[in-house]
């Protein structure tokens, strides 16, 4: 070394140390979330990779600055519909504290899993993505606990947790200063035996003076909504946007039973018309085309409608998809969504219509009713024959159930749009146990009723029932293994209703059968798990509608004095806790019957089976022509054109039909169409 090179030896160590003091030692910058996002914030995944901007979602600033570390507010409370960017806000107000105020955190999922896959798949790709994080954060991958995917280390010896609502050990022994609840609306009602997960997560933040709890989430039924009750103890801000006509501020609603909010045009034939939605000023009742939504997001504004809730320290956002900028959910994709779950609603299926309420316009979901109800079942019987497949029944099913004693049945007529009747009734008494061609069997009696064709009361075809689902609960299962087992050949199905809540109506099916090798025999008998609580939603919807046409169910008077429209409705939507969790559940009362309503759920998984769902407009015109072909009568002969009568005749009610060859063969045995072209 020279001395020629000392100096800049010196100012190399010099400018070293002041690198790590600026790295090190310098005072964290104190900016508020929605600025340290613009500034630092790089979104990893999605559609709006890159740096973050708050120009794109200007309805996120104020809850960011919320949610900053040191604001006075402590509880945030973000009731928002899916895709808005509720999420971000999470991560944003975490990065944010790691930066520049570093204290043991959490961040609380529904489940253990879901706590595992943001970890790994959410938040170290953000971290990674975001240079403001580089060496805040532990992110290399090591068998050490710091490292795991149950924590992270970060600055200053503290720790990012993560746990899952449904594990009461991922959430004690942690004293906090800050955490995140994400979808609260999916935790249990209680953990382990223990108090309600959230309230776990707040006892261990009571010791810090400045504690800080953000809640996110979509909701879910009325009156059930942990996110609904959490916003309506906060002040509970909107956000309003001024009308690019009047300029007159307002939240944006969908309207459905009012004259402003989302409007479309309709075809003459009354087809929605999503591309031409609109929203419509409540003020001055000007059509705000969605292209200047950005402009009005810009210029919108948070107003509380109960200021100083929680003695000040409690602050609610509530948002729905309306408000999604240009790109994303746009006004006609919820038109079209809208459209269907009203379409689904119609044939008995409320499913769409809680999902788009729920996820889309951030609105609870009330359960209008607990059930059907057998009596007004009962007073809309209609006159039919029983024991034939009425006019408009194309597709025969049965469901039986099993009793010790005997075996119940009942057969199902299926038609378009779902549309259905009950044809027939069978209380077959016998022991079940005992093998078909057995004397006292029931089942004997059951082929006979599977292999007798039913007249179709328009055409006189005769219609074989072409599926039925046997019940393998109760103590029949292995008899009923062996009759379905023989007659598989003629679509006889062994069906259990499944195990878990939310299953489809049919799924695939399990083989049963087993070699002295103890390996399933792939031909052999297979049981079809059956979504009972599905299909409960679904036809008690269905048994409540009251216009005939898709998804009507019809009932016969025959039955009007017998238990039959008690056992079809005896089932109660009633609030339960399962695992924790207050849920809807489907229960029988004690003491009820309930053959007719499960029969019925059987029927319809064989319509299922069938492939009724995917049914269009050529099936069943095939399936006409084969069971009712259109009859050359009075409401199907194309009529001849009449002659021109006289005024006199048209008077004296004289009116004679216009002779021609057709006219002369439709005569023939079938009335004749009269067209008059009066003079």
């Amino acid at each position: 070394m020279t001395a020629r090179d000392i100096p800049t030896d010196e100012l190399r160590a010099i400018a070293l140390i002041d690198g790590l003091l600026a790295q090190f030692l310098a005072p964290p910058p104190r900016i508020d979330t929605a600025e340290w996002a613009a500034r630092y914030r790089h979104i990893a995944k999605g559609p709006e990779r890159g740096p973050w901007r708050n120009e794109r979602t200007p309805y996120l600033v104020e809850p960011m600055q919320c949610a900053s570390s040191h604001t006075p507010y402590e509880r945030v409370v973000l009731w928002f519909a899916t895709q808005l960017g509720k999420s971000e806000v999470l991560y944003n107000a975490v990065m944010q504290r790691i930066h520049t105020d570093p204290q043991d955190m959490m961040m609380v999922q529904p489940t253990l899993q879901d706590a595992q896959d943001h970890s790994a798949q959410r938040f170290l790709p953000t971290i990674m993505q975001t240079p403001a994080m580089h060496g805040k954060v532990a992110v290399r991958k090591s068998r050490d606990e710091s490292t795991s995917w149950r924590s992270r280390s970060i600055q200053g010896g503290f720790t990012v947790f993560f746990g899952g609502a449904n594990s009461a050990s991922s959430l004690a022994s942690k004293p906090l200063g800050s955490a995140v609840a994400d979808e609260v609306d999916n935790w249990p009602a209680h953990v382990d035996n223990e108090r309600p997960p959230l309230g776990l997560l707040e006892e261990r933040m009571s010791n810090f003076a400045r504690r800080k709890l953000i809640i996110a989430s979509t909701c879910n039924i009325k009156g059930q909504s942990t996110i609904e009750r959490e916003y309506l103890a906060s002040d509970q801000r909107q956000y309003h946007v001024p009308c690019p006509h009047c300029g007159e501020a307002q939240v944006l609603l969908w309207g459905a039973k009012t004259d402003w909010g989302i409007k479309w045009l309709k075809t003459p034939s009354g087809k929605a018309r999503p591309e031409t939605a609109v929203y419509i000023c409540r003020h001055c009742g000007g059509a705000i085309e969605e292209h200047k939504k950005d402009g009005m997001l810009a210029e919108g504004l948070w107003i509380a409608q109960a200021p100083g809730a929680g003695q000040g320290k409690r602050a609610g956002f509530w948002l729905n998809k309306l408000y999604s900028p240009l790109g994303w959910k746009s006004w006609e994709s919820l038109v079209e969504e809208w459209e269907a779950a009203q379409e689904a609603r119609q044939v008995g299926n409320s499913a769409p219509l809680k999902k788009f309420l729920n996820s889309s316009l951030a609105e609870t979901w009330e359960e209008t009713g607990t059930g059907a109800d057998s009596r007004a079942l009962a007073a809309r019987a209609e006159d039919y024959d029983f024991g034939a497949v009425p006019r408009g029944g194309l597709m025969l099913t049965m469901g039986v159930d099993t009793q010790p004693d005997r075996l119940e049945a009942r057969v199902w007529a299926w038609g378009r749009g779902e549309e259905s009747w009950l044809v027939a009734r069978h209380i077959i008494y016998g022991d079940p146990n005992l093998d078909e061609g057995t004397e006292g069997s029931p089942w004997t009696r059951l082929t006979e009723i599977r292999r007798t064709p039913i007249v179709h009361s328009t055409s006189g075809a005769q219609m074989l029932i072409e599926a039925t689902g046997v019940d393998t609960g109760g103590h029949n299962t292995h008899a009923v293994y062996s009759y379905c087992r023989a007659h598989a050949h003629a679509q006889v199905l062994a069906l259990k209703g499944a195990s878990q809540y939310g299953k489809p109506i049919i799924s695939k099916p399990s083989n049963i059968d087993i070699n002295w090798r103890g390996r399933t025999i792939a031909h052999g008998v297979k049981l079809w798990p059956i979504g009972t609580d599905t299909a409960k939603h679904l036809l008690y919807g269905r048994m409540r509608l009251t216009q005939v046409g898709p998804g009507y169910v019809h009932v016969p008077k025959a039955l009007v004095g017998t238990d039959e429209f008690e056992q079809m409705t005896a089932a109660r939507l009633m609030p339960v806790v399962v695992q924790g969790k207050a849920s809807m559940r489907w229960v029988t009362p004690q003491g009820h019957r309930e053959e007719g309503g499960d029969c019925f759920i059987y029927a319809y998984a064989m319509a299922c089976h069938l492939g009724i769902q995917t049914y269009r407009d050529p099936s069943w015109q095939r399936r006409e022509q084969k069971f009712a072909p259109a009859n050359d009568d009075l409401f199907s002969i194309s009529a001849p054109i009449a002659q021109p009568v006289s005024a006199s005749s048209y008077q004296n009610n004289s009116i004679q039909p216009a002779q021609s060859a057709a006219a002369s063969t439709a005569v023939r045995g079938r009335r004749a169409r009269f067209v008059v072209q009066k003079v």
